[in-house]
């Protein structure tokens, strides 16, 4: 009997042990591990901090927008502007999937004031290459810190590689053993029982040319489309069947509505480079996805044939990467949705009737701009957030626009920036670029000659008199040195007179 209260004893002072070490934990040490591996909880942060009643979240789709776009706002963005009177937030996260979205969006407090959530649904993220990408690994350490467990633990599970972590090598066998032995089930004959069959037999007989010649470009392309359409989701094995039912649960739990937007995919490009047999198997994965989650009580957007090829911006690859038009379906199919529950705030948005001449970005809004990966709460001039350049990423936050889409006859352009440099050993410069052409630029150091404060750099091009024979042009902060360099408030006029 004494030794048994002496056992209880020891597991109390335990209990009380790792209570103390687990809140010393989060009261000292919890912030910074955060900031170093799981900066991705400042995406939940942000929403919540804005009191955003409706969330958006996906992966790259929604920020991802062609050189020549006149609009280069998230897909986010414009469902947003359909309802003005509704505050919105987006979660985005590259490369990211439906078990990262439930992480995150647990991570929201119950008594936010969060009503609705739309969720990227992706047909591409139910196949093997995206289950097992190599992308995986970073992804799942990004969100061990933030599960739902506590804060001590989930240090240990990062400590130990308590998470999903596999080599390169082990990724690439898992994919290639579902490519060889999982057989596709067609309702009539076909010539090949797996992917591996289908892509060998577009490798070897390829896309022919007008002349009857292999097409060393397309027939890669087609690989690739075989590779990444054609399977058929198993609804008790596929791994994003459970997650999205997660957060099926999570909303029903929250009492959110919720949403999926089905993407669009280049049905157009798949079946002139495949055929009929892909379209099959990525219109029955549709099919499937809408009823079973529209069963369940989910509104489900199906922008899945929505978006013609020419609006699908990799040519080379399969993405739901869209210009402006494509985006603009999309979010318009998805305010679609939206005015159901809010029929009262719902407005027709008026395309703009003027050309743009001046543009601003504070490395804060949804104005999305190129080189967003070096955004950072590092420092801010205004707002939260600026952009971090040095040690490798050497451009800038940049605006980038097609030069078709200004007014005429312009003839210089100012540009105005915050700058925070740690010292000055550098020769980091403004640089106006036309693609295809060349560029000129503007040392910063003619104007920043102090260290660890903020200063205005500003600075005027001309520009030259065949500036419309061109296609593209850029403003960005050129930093390839060693020494970090911020920028912040970034402005951009082009204007008809020269002061």
């Amino acid at each position: 009997m004494k030794t048994a209260k002496i056992i209880i004893l020891k597991i109390l002072l335990l209990i009380c042990l790792l209570i103390g070490m687990n809140a010393l934990y989060r009261l000292f040490f919890y912030e910074k591990d955060i900031q170093k591996h799981s900066d991705i909880i400042y995406l939940v942060n942000d929403v919540v901090e804005d009191e955003s009643e409706v969330i958006y979240i996906g992966e790259s789709s929604n920020i991802t927008m062609r050189g020549d776009d006149i609009d280069k706002r998230p897909i986010s963005s414009f469902i947003a502007e359909y309802f003005p009177n509704r505050r919105f937030g987006n979660i985005t996260k590259p490369a990211s999937h439906a078990d990262i979205y439930y992480t995150l969006l647990n991570n929201i407090p119950a008594d936010s004031k969060v009503k609705t959530v739309i969720v990227t649904l992706n047909l591409r993220s139910f196949n093997a290459e995206w289950i097992y990408s190599k992308l995986e690994t970073p992804l799942q350490k990004s969100i061990v810190l933030i599960k739902d467990y506590p804060p001590l633990w989930n240090r240990f599970l990062l400590s130990f590689k308590g998470y999903d972590i596999k080599t390169d090598i082990e990724r690439s066998a898992q994919i290639h053993y579902e490519w060889r032995f999982t057989t596709l089930k067609f309702p009539y004959s076909v010539r090949y029982a797996t992917v591996t069959e289908w892509d060998r037999a577009m490798a070897i007989e390829g896309i022919k040319k007008e002349d009857g010649s292999y097409d060393e470009v397309l027939t890669p392309l087609a690989c690739h489309f075989i590779k990444t359409y054609a399977f058929q989701i198993d609804t008790l094995k596929n791994p994003r069947i459970k997650d999205f039912d997660k957060i099926v649960a999570l909303a029903k739990k929250r009492n959110w509505n919720l949403v999926f937007n089905l993407m669009a995919e280049n049905v157009e490009m798949a079946d002139s480079l495949v055929g009929k047999d892909l379209i099959f198997l990525m219109k029955q994965n549709r099919d499937l996805l809408i009823e079973r989650y529209q069963r369940m009580g989910v509104i489900v957007v199906d922008n899945f044939c929505s978006v013609r090829d020419e609006e699908f911006i990799d040519r080379d690859w399969t993405t739901e990467h869209y210009a402006e038009k494509g985006r603009k379906i999309v979010a318009h199919n998805v305010a679609q949705a939206l005015k159901t529950l809010y029929p009262n705030d719902y407005q027709e948005v008026q395309p703009p009737t003027e050309k743009r001449n001046a543009f601003f970005h504070n490395c804060d809004d949804d104005n999305t701009w190129t080189q967003w990966h070096t955004i950072t709460r590092e420092q801010a001039f205004s707002g939260k957030k600026s952009s971090k350049t040095g040690n490798g990423d050497d451009f800038g936050l940049t605006f980038e626009y097609g030069i078709k889409n200004l007014p005429d006859s312009l003839k210089t352009v100012d540009v105005e920036m915050q700058i925070f440099q740690q010292d000055l050993a550098h020769d980091a410069q403004i640089v106006l670029e036309i693609t295809g052409k060349g560029s000129v630029t503007f040392p910063i150091k003619n104007q920043a000659h102090e260290v660890n404060k903020w200063q205005k750099v500003s600075c005027q091009f001309n520009l030259e008199a065949d500036f419309y024979d061109w296609h593209i042009v850029k403003v960005f902060l050129y930093n390839p040195y060693n020494t970090v360099i911020y920028c912040d408030d970034i402005r951009v006029v082009f204007n008809h007179l020269m002061f």
